[in-house]
């Protein structure tokens, strides 16, 4: 009798054993190909990104603010949106009126790439 129970005990462990490993083998799957897929979801935001930065520091060179200071920085929500703030500095930016400044970020508004989810905010930063 004794034995019986063993092998029924050895029985059960060994088959919750098999379950929890097959278990971990497919939610490491399933996880793998989200994992691949964030990564190339944000290899493709990283290449807008570079070219928003690049698009823009041409413009500001075309327009004459040689040398601006451009950053861009961005807040990703855990519902994938996300939110980008352009920060520019030039000294003739500072000298311009409210008006001749928005028109400027009117015109780099034009700049931005279009991506569901995605918002842009133009600031110049003051010296």
């Amino acid at each position: 009798m004794r034995r019986f129970f063993q092998s029924n005990i050895t029985f059960v462990f060994v088959t919750v054993l098999f379950v929890m490993i097959s278990a971990f083998f497919i939610g490491q799957t399933v996880s793998g190909k989200e994992d691949a897929e964030a990564k190339e979801q944000e290899a493709f935001y990283r290449e807008q990104e570079n070219k928003l930065l690049a698009d823009t520091r041409a413009f500001l060179n075309q327009e004459g603010y040689y040398n601006s200071g451009v950053t861009l920085t961005r807040v990703v929500d855990s519902d994938g949106s996300r939110e980008y703030t352009i920060t520019i500095h030039h000294s003739r930016i500072d000298r311009m009126d409210d008006f001749e400044k928005q028109e400027l970020k009117k015109a780099l508004g034009e700049l931005v790439f279009v991506s569901k989810g995605c918002s842009f905010c133009h600031t110049f930063l003051a010296y």
